[in-house]
């Protein structure tokens, strides 16, 4: 159907289009901002608008991902260069613009419609500041807040006495540590406090000991486009022993001082005899001599002592004096505790400082508790005391922790030795059976099935009367005694007269007597045919 032109309309729908070019061109940030998710309920209409206070810049730290997957904070300080992806948010009154840049190869960003802004080489700070500047001369209103959205990256070379040396992809939020040890950290020469880094042809040194121990940032700085970083070989070590926070050896630099090594490693401890220390260092014709240093002095500004290569000082300690008792036997034990096995049973021996007034109740607590194999019954105290023969003092931890018989809980003094038997898997039998001694506890057993390991009764046996005793010290006839333990002892007693083996015996000896009167009487007595010539 054919369509015919109207020309009334066509003008209305000119002047339309018109319109909404000039609302473009005068209000150009109401077209590209974007409306925050949760805009606040529209407020009554303010007052007459105030000329605005210049935007104060707003920095934070932002956290990206580096390559590898970790997580970094680009604080202020960070310098943005050519490759950084950045993010600037400028927010009115209302609206707020967000816009992500990548900066260009030049330093420069293009942020429409301000144009080309140069922040290559400043900080995160000094960034936000020059867009704000430049933002305030376009809109009226402008809080101006620029952050890090992904770091560059670039190539840098890490040779020297690292483990795997060559070329390294590094972030520019990276710094010198995290590159060294990125490189699978030093080889076992390789120097921590001199690593040296060269840039645009200047060189410069690093200690990164400082920065390890006292948080010294200035020696651990970020990585740059075109670094180089070199560890070179450890030259020599001074040892720090005894009474310092940190002992172990350190690596000496030049002209090195004692004070600055003290007190990077934190100084010296409480107990420290710092006017009794020792110095141990080679003399130039090769001999090892040593010399007592009163540090109080030697350290104090201006003087102090210069470290060679080889120096090794000892601090001695103030160790106050501990009673000591020894621990041996069925205990639980702590991580310090020597561990051995009696009969296939855990035990232990252990040295254990202790208090004035302790008891064994405070001893077993100390070291965990006794085990499950521990015969309660049978431990004991050895004792020297400074004047008479040593003793054996009985303990039963039976009494003392099932009966809460105190009078078990006996003191403990230095040099005491506290012995806690395992507990024997074994019967006992004693008497009248065919092999008496000790045989294996069995749970399924009864007393008879004992007795008859034991070959059974022997025939002087009188099996009404024997009976069971348990390691609690209760007696029971042995057809009513309960399941055995370990520990339990039978007895077997003898019958007083078996009457036919007494009576063999009483025949057996009179026959005896009778033929020795019959043989002296046929040497002595005569003839019965005749009688006897001389």
């Amino acid at each position: 159907m054919p369509v015919s032109y109207n020309p009334r309309t066509g003008h209305i729908f000119s002047r339309v289009t018109a319109s909404i070019l000039t609302l473009v061109l005068l209000c150009p940030g109401g077209v590209v901002a974007q409306t925050p998710p949760a805009a606040p309920a529209p407020s009554p209409a303010p007052a007459p608008a105030q000329p605005a206070p210049p935007a104060a810049a707003a920095v934070k730290p932002e956290t990206v991902l580096a390559p590898g997957g970790a997580r970094i904070v680009v604080g202020p300080d960070y310098r943005v260069g050519p490759g950084d992806l950045i993010e600037i948010q400028i927010a009115g009154r209302v609206d707020v613009q967000r816009t992500a840049l990548v900066i260009d190869i030049e330093g420069n960003v293009n942020l429409p419609p301000i144009g080309n802004i140069p922040v290559g080489g400043l900080t995160v700070l000094e960034a936000t500041r020059r867009v704000g500047d430049r933002a305030r001369a376009y809109f009226r209103y402008a809080d101006v807040t620029v952050s890090v959205l992904s770091p560059r990256s670039f190539e840098i070379a890490v040779t020297g006495e690292v483990q795997r040396p060559g070329m390294a992809l590094v972030s520019a939020a990276r710094r010198l540590q995290d590159v060294v040890q990125g490189a699978g950290g030093l080889t076992t020469r390789g120097s921590l406090r001199r690593v040296r880094v060269a840039r645009q042809g200047v060189e410069r040194e690093y200690d990164l000991l400082r920065f390890e121990l006292g948080g010294d940032l200035t020696q651990n700085p970020l990585v740059e486009e075109g670094m180089r970083i070199y560890v070179p070989a450890r030259v020599g070590t001074v040892t720090l022993s005894g009474g310092v926070r940190r002992p172990g050896e350190y690596e000496v630099l030049p002209n090195g001082s004692l004070a600055d090594l003290v007190g990077l490693v934190g100084g010296f401890t409480e107990t420290a005899l710092s006017s009794q220390a020792r110095l141990t260092r080679f003399t130039p014709d090769g001999r090892r001599e040593t010399l007592t240093v009163d540090l109080k002095t030697a350290l104090a500004r201006p003087a102090d002592v210069t470290l060679r290569p080889g120096d090794a000082l000892f601090l001695p300690t103030v160790a106050p004096l501990q009673d000591v008792i020894e621990v041996r036997g069925a205990f639980q034990g702590t991580p310090e505790s020597a561990r051995s096995t009696v009969a296939g049973k855990p035990v232990i021996t252990q040295r254990l400082e202790i208090a004035q007034g302790d008891r064994v109740r405070d001893v077993v607590g100390r070291l965990g508790g006794v085990a499950q194999t521990a015969d309660l019954r049978l431990a004991f105290v050895d004792r020297v005391p400074s004047a008479g023969p040593p003793q054996r003092i009985p303990v039963d931890l039976h009494k003392l922790y099932v009966d809460k018989d105190e009078t078990q809980n006996i003191g403990v003094e230095n040099g005491d030795t506290l012995v806690l038997p395992v507990l024997e898997d074994k019967v006992f039998l004693n008497g009248e059976v065919k092999a008496p001694g000790a045989v294996d506890f069995r749970p399924e057993w009864t007393a008879r099935d004992y007795v008859a390991s034991a070959g059974g009764f022997s025939v002087r046996a009188k099996p009404e009367e024997a009976v069971v005793t348990f390691r609690n010290g209760r007696t029971y006839r042995l057809p009513d005694a309960p399941a055995l333990e370990p520990g339990a002892t039978i007895v077997v007693p003898e019958v007083s007269v078996k009457w036919y083996q007494d009576y063999l015996s009483i025949a057996n000896s009179i026959v005896g007597v009778i033929s020795a009167y019959a043989g002296l009487f046929v040497l002595f007595g005569g003839s019965t045919t005749g009688s006897y010539r001389y």
